[in-house]
């Protein structure tokens, strides 16, 4: 092989071109000719090293290794050519498939051994659940319907694939998409040629039409997954930013849920049904109260202005207590929503006799679950009221209520211990700097000065400065301080749902962990956090991929919950991770280098989890002669 250099003029500007070409000499009837291998663009680099250039690109073609002999040497510019080359040719050999043959038929051929090698490794395993996730949702479909083209859908697959198998940045999407994913060979249109300004711009362009698509998905989980729809789950949650997001208007500080207070804060707001399926999201400042969200998406929902929700009848609206106001109580019930709360405030205290003897009590019912701690429930009703009360104690939340009340006064008392220590050392003394630093413990520790009575003991000259200071644990209860906080894993369920039985209530309400989950899911598994967008749009867009991420995830999960399978997603992600696509490497005895790109045999694990989804891991088989050796 050899590289040749063409020029050609513009007859108009007399501007003359100049590009290269890799050829080969082949004999033909007529004659000996040559054949274009490949397409170099223009080079940089001296005449001199074309030789050696074409070597090393014949080298790669042929799929073999560096030799330890070799007299010559590429330079760092010969390499860097050589990369640019064949980045371009390798999508390209993949899509010719001039010689593709019956799969059926044999096609046999004499090689060299010696030369055989793979190269083009990409991951086939999770994209192929994706890949199949996708269509079953008949996305392609819906985006077509919303003016999306060929290429636009096809990239748009890849993005949420990529938030999906690789989660990070759009820059790392972009990278993953081209150098290590199948996804490309799967979508309606091959992606080898996407830029990285497409994978921004098509974030943009789904969440323009976010709506649509999250209305046209509502439907499509309906009639997919066809069964009760009565609960609308609605919670709050946010994202920290990276960077200092100046010019972001949603950025906002405020408490992190993710214990980030350092950071610029951005908040998604996100319903859920029953079996954890989106319904609707919302992006808010990071400063938002979470009561002040719950209107906006009923609103959107078109549940506050007397319509339904297709597919749900008469929902039950299901929130944790941060969104559970007295005001947002009041307008469920004036749109004649029904909801079940957990109650805001020290409610529980009105029933602390009865939660001293729930287990003993026959009046509660005892709830076993697998593996899990008992709960014990009792429904109160309330003849001045139209609603009725569930009390539940629940014995794996009192271990883990009682196990952080000890962590925090470990840590409160060690730090009451510290500056006690630097009175008596005489490293402060003055009263008004330790009183300070007392107002700081308070701050620190929500509740400080209920459940710790500090005293400072002044000079007997000075009363400005102090000598000591003691302190000690405040009672919660009038019972014995080394007893346990009757109310630890305690708390008041608040529903209209008056014809309901005490356990069916309290399980009602443990499906507000769909939504929970999701929100782990968009949090770990998807990657979303940290936000690294510096404008409100690209945020609010990074966010909804996220969400589109998480339906398609949601999808996957519950078929296979539906084949007996709980496996989580990032569990699942893993195991499909080694199910690879390669491209083979072969010359035969005459000299042919063939490339046969062609997907793993699927191992056991594989089998098992396409055989749940019903997926056939099939894929096109290429065989290709893509030079000649001399």
């Amino acid at each position: 092989m050899f590289i040749r250099q063409t020029k050609t003029k513009n007859a108009k500007t007399g501007e003359v071109y100049v590009k290269h070409t890799l050829v080969e000499s082949v004999r033909t009837a007529s004659g000996p000719r040559q054949r274009t291998v490949m397409q170099l663009g223009r080079l940089s680099i001296p005449r001199k090293s074309w030789p050696i250039l074409a070597a090393e690109l014949e080298r790669r073609i042929a799929g073999q290794g560096e030799l330890a002999l070799r007299s010559i040497k590429c330079s760092d510019a010969v390499a860097r050519a050589a990369d640019l080359a064949m980045e371009k040719f390798s999508p390209r050999v993949q899509r010719r498939a001039e010689n593709i043959a019956d799969e059926k038929t044999a096609d046999f051929a004499t090689v060299d051994l010696n030369t055989a090698a793979t190269s083009m490794s990409r991951s086939v395993g999770a994209e192929l659940l994706v890949h199949d996730g996708w269509n079953l949702l008949e996305l392609p479909r819906i985006l077509k319907e919303l003016g999306l083209n060929k290429a636009e859908r096809s990239l748009s697959e890849a993005v949420v694939a990529a938030r999906m198998i690789d989660p990070g940045s759009d820059l790392k999407a972009w990278n993953w998409i081209r150098e290590a994913s199948a996804i490309g060979e799967m979508t309606e249109e091959p992606l080898a040629a996407a830029g990285r300004n497409r994978v921004y711009e098509i974030a943009d362009r789904l969440c323009g039409v976010r709506e649509r698509i999250e209305a046209a998905l509502r439907d499509r989980f309906g009639r997919l997954f066809p069964g009760e729809k009565k609960l609308f789950l609605f919670d709050l949650t946010n994202f920290y930013l990276e960077g200092q997001a100046l010019g972001n208007s949603l950025a906002r500080h405020a408490r992190s849920k993710e214990r980030r207070d350092d950071c610029r804060l951005v908040s998604l707001a996100l319903a859920v049904d029953s079996r954890g399926f989106p319904l609707f999201s919302r992006v808010h400042p990071g400063n938002i109260g979470e009561p002040a969200t719950l209107k906006e998406v009923l609103d959107a929902a078109g549940l506050l202005d007397g319509q339904n929700l297709p597919g749900f009848e008469a929902p039950t609206v299901i929130m944790d207590r941060g969104i559970a106001t007295s005001e947002n109580i009041e307008m469920l019930k004036n749109n004649g929503l029904k909801y079940i709360v957990v109650e805001r405030g020290a409610r529980s205290r009105e029933y602390l006799e009865m939660f001293e003897n729930a287990v003993k009590d026959p009046g509660f019912t005892r709830i076993d679950r697998e593996g899990q701690p008992p709960v014990f429930v009792k429904k109160i009703e309330k003849a001045d009221s139209d609603t009725v009360e569930v009390l539940c104690v629940s014995e794996g939340k009192r271990q883990k209520e009682k196990a952080m009340a000890l962590r925090w006064e470990e840590r409160a008392c060690e730090d009451v211990l510290k500056l006690q220590g630097s009175i008596r050392s005489g490293n402060i003394k003055n009263k008004e700097k330790i009183q300070r630093k007392v107002g700081r413990l308070d701050e620190r520790y929500s509740g400080f000065s209920k459940r710790f009575d500090v005293s400072l003991i002044p000079e007997s000259e000075n009363p400005e400065r102090i000598q000591d200071l003691t302190f000690k644990r405040k009672p919660v209860f009038d019972i014995p301080e080394e007893d346990e906080n009757p109310l630890w894993g305690a708390y008041v369920i608040e529903t209209p749902h008056a014809e309901l039985e005490a356990e069916q209530i309290w399980k009602m309400y443990m499906t507000l962990t769909q939504v929970e989950s999701a929100f782990r899911s968009l949090k770990t598994d998807l990657g979303t956090r940290p936000v690294f967008h510096q404008s409100a749009e690209r945020t609010e867009a990074h966010l909804f991929i996220s969400v589109l991420a998480y339906g398609v995830l949601a999808c996957i999960e519950h078929r296979l919950r539906q084949a007996g399978d709980h496996r989580q997603w990032r569990t699942v992600r893993e195991q499909m991770s080694t199910h690879r696509r390669n491209t083979i490497v072969l010359t035969d005895d005459q000299g042919k280098i063939h490339h046969i790109r062609q997907t793993g045999a699927p191992e056991s694990a594989h089998q098992d989890i396409y055989r749940k989804l019903g997926i056939t891991p099939h894929m096109p088989r290429y065989k290709n002669i893509v030079a000649k050796r001399l």
